[in-house]
């Protein structure tokens, strides 16, 4: 099982709770990341991305900012109406 933590001035704290089957004092194994290949994974999921977004007609994100705009407005009216402001 693979557990998910942080270095945080020289102890290891996990991010996540812990399984309940484990125990105080339980040897755990503590591995490097993987870090070689994330930068490079990471570059061609941004030149995928660009390349994605690059097809999407200037309408259609002309489009979904309006809607973007909407939604913030609505929420902002809802909320409003629900505190009981102008």
């Amino acid at each position: 099982m693979t557990i998910k933590a942080i270095l945080r001035n020289g102890v290891i704290q996990p991010i996540e709770p812990l399984p309940q089957n484990w125990a105080d004092g339980q040897e755990l194994v503590v591995e490097d990341p993987q870090m070689d290949a994330a930068p490079l994974e990471i570059e061609k999921w941004s030149r995928e991305l660009e390349a994605a977004a690059a097809k999407v007609p200037a309408e259609e994100h002309d489009r979904f900012r309006r809607a973007m705009a909407d939604i913030e407005r609505e929420s902002k009216e809802a909320v409003r109406r629900e505190w009981g402001l102008p």
